[in-house]
């Protein structure tokens, strides 16, 4: 079933990665550094190219994009250049610690995109979910229009500015794979979950954590092994959105404490890091500015653990050095009055943030503590690891303090949407997350990796240290031993091939198969669908026989009518259940049963050109009754006819107006 999609998966993997591997490599990024910064980047060119490409008349696709990669690369290999500095190189370590992440990475891959492919089903499956019906239709509409431009997306529902990063990434793989918006909308989830997330988790993690090994291949692994991101984000919503930006969220924060002098290597191009971290930037804000936000907040601790240990030395030397210590005290004001100012005005509307708590406290908590956000069960492999994580944090304090400060205020942040009632504060402090406890439950793994690498890398780093065999050789008397060193390795390699082997498989119990059994369900299309059922899906897939093309369709979009675009290549009066309905379009829906004897309703149809009708049944995704007056009884409507059927569904065409 998925065999004859494999190559298009790949060569969306290939195309996405080039753009910000072509940028990465020219800031003078090598090896797997620059294969892990190439998901973010990548995202931030597509963002930058989809919405410059209407002021310059140009359709986005691959030649947009590829122009705008040699730009961009060209200004970073000239602008990382003008201030020579030292870069570091990883030139003198071994060949294992060379190729650990690439390793890890190929573990992650595989184990994140067969689950993904579970979930998913089939290629031509379509998430049965609210939102499917407007990221399907933009996907549809930014092909129709040549555009996926933030500033233009918004125009398919009568909106304004929508950020559209994720439809900028999905109609670039339906452009270069010729996929139909169905699997294209897939193959472009594979990629972010599989391609885009461990990557950038791998990246986070040797960063901060450090190059060790066997902590790059549990960050790997890890990041392989939670139900709560990326396959939560497949299920709800569904967040396409979200799936995007918190997959290169961990990059960006990466970069964030390279820049600032807290992740390993210490000394490191700050001109290169800063021009990487602002176009990846752009992608994140364009992407989802909810997950820009979590980025923001991740810095907070990073900024005042700067303050904290380079602060009183600043402050001590301010007679001497006054400029080093107004730069300081600028930059810190600045930061702290930009971060209010976004946190305040960079939210949704309250009316959109209307979700409550839907558990205790303590368990909120507990979920927290076992990342088992959302009723899943307990993450058996990262959970223990976790802990150790946190322990490893308190004991390296003076490295890793602002880790477990974030990690905290996520797990915080979590507990406080889903375990406290709404209220003002609770408003104020995850509001910018829609109050949402599933998208806060999504960030949850990125401080969870991360907290495994450092617990990882200070454990192999206390054995390697000798602190904990000297107990164990006074226990068993093995002190006088002496294991020849080749042996030694031997054994060393493969008790790390069991202990990976074990870990996989533990990694892949409790919350995470949890998750891609129920996942798999919002997919799965059946005569009882939620959105589309198979005899809908049936009469869509035939509307290019049965309906003219230019032709609109007129439906309930609850139903999973308005899926007609995406499905069907028929446009929909309402391409998203929300859009804007016109005065002529509202005379049709409250006026349809009288179009047989009431002239004005056949000039509304005819302005609209909306002489087909499906009726998909008065079943909606979410429930209730939102059928418009005229769109009921077709059956019984002396000006139509029934031109289409299978099971329920059925297309009508208004003939009352055809002498019109």
């Amino acid at each position: 079933m998925w065999l004859p999609v494999l190559p298009q998966i790949f060569l969306s993997s290939l195309l996405l990665l080039t753009p910000g591997l072509a940028v990465a490599l020219s800031l003078r990024f090598r090896s797997f550094d620059a294969l892990a910064l190439a998901p973010a980047l990548s995202v931030g060119v597509l963002v930058v190219t989809s919405t410059g490409t209407p002021f310059l008349g140009a359709p986005f696709g691959v030649v947009a994009v590829g122009v705008a990669t040699a730009l961009l690369a060209t200004a970073g290999f000239f602008v990382s250049r003008l201030r020579p500095e030292q870069q570091h190189t990883a030139r003198g370590s071994s060949m294992l610690v060379r190729s650990a992440p690439f390793a890890a990475f190929t573990v992650a891959a595989l184990l994140l995109a067969w689950r993904a492919l579970q979930v998913i089903g089939s290629p031509g499956s379509i998430s049965q979910t609210y939102d499917a019906v407007f990221h399907l239709n933009s996907v549809r509409f930014a092909l129709d229009t040549g555009q996926a431009s933030s500033l233009t997306i918004g125009a398919m529902t009568g909106g304004g500015f929508y950020p559209a990063g994720w439809n900028a990434v999905a109609m670039f793989v339906a452009s270069v794979t010729g996929a139909d918006v169905p699997a294209a909308v897939n193959i472009t989830s594979i990629v972010l979950s599989a391609v885009f997330w461990p990557l950038s988790c791998l990246l986070m993690a040797r960063w901060i954590a450090g190059p060790s090994p066997t902590a790059t291949l549990a960050a790997g692994i890890a990041s392989a092994s939670l139900g709560a991101f990326p396959l939560l984000m497949m299920d709800f919503g569904v967040l396409y959105p979200n799936l995007l930006a918190i997959s290169v969220l961990p990059a960006s924060i990466a970069l964030a404490a390279k820049f600032l002098g807290m992740a390993d290597p210490g000394r490191s191009p700050v001109l290169p890091t800063a021009l990487a971290l602002m176009l990846c930037l752009c992608g994140l804000a364009v992407s989802h500015p909810t997950t820009f936000m979590a980025w923001l907040v991740w810095t907070a601790p990073m900024v005042g653990f700067l303050v904290f240990t380079s602060g009183p030395a600043i402050w001590a030397a301010r007679a001497t050095d006054s400029r080093r210590y107004y730069a300081a005290a600028t930059a810190l004001a600045g930061y702290a009055i930009v971060f209010l100012i976004l946190w305040i005005y960079l939210r949704p509307p309250e009316e959109a943030s209307f979700w409550g708590p839907y558990h205790t406290v303590p368990q909120a908590v507990g979920e927290a503590l076992l990342v088992s956000p959302m009723g899943l069960a307990p993450a058996w492999l990262v959970a223990p690891l976790v802990l150790l994580g946190v322990w490893a944090c308190f004991r390296t304090l003076e490295r890793h303090a602002w880790v477990i400060a974030g990690s905290i205020i996520f797990a915080g942040l979590f507990v406080i949407v889903s375990g406290f009632p709404i209220s003002p504060l609770r408003n104020f402090l995850a509001g910018v997350w829609y109050n949402d406890s599933y998208r806060l439950a999504a960030l949850l793994p990125v401080g969870a990796v991360l907290l495994v690498a450092v617990g990882v890398a200070w454990a192999v780093a206390q054995i390697g240290a000798g602190s904990w065999r000297e107990p164990v050789d006074k226990l068993f008397g093995t002190a006088t031993l002496v294991t020849p060193s080749r042996s030694r390795r031997l054994l060393a390699y493969a008790g790390v091939a069991v202990l990976s082997a074990a870990a996989i498989a533990l990694g892949q119990q409790g919350g995470l198969q949890q998750e891609v059994a129920q996942a798999s369900r919002q997919y799965s299309i059946s005569d009882d669908s939620p959105l589309v059922s198979a005899d809908e899906l049936a009469v869509i897939q035939r509307l290019e026989r049965t309906v003219p093309a230019g032709s609109t369709l007129l439906g309930n979009p609850y139903t999973g009518a308005a899926l007609s675009y995406a499905l069907g290549d028929r446009k929909a009066a309402q391409l998203h259940i929300l859009s804007y309905v016109s005065p002529e379009l509202q005379e049709i829906y409250d006026e349809l049963g009288m179009v047989a004897s009431d002239p004005e309703v056949c000039a509304a149809v005819k302005d609209e050109n909306a002489y087909y009708a499906l009726d998909f049944g008065s079943k909606e995704v979410h429930g209730g009754d939102h059928t418009p007056p005229g769109l009921k009884h077709l059956e019984s409507n002396p000006g139509v006819e029934l031109i289409d059927s299978q099971g329920e569904a059925k297309l009508y065409r208004i003939t009352a107006c055809d002498g019109s």
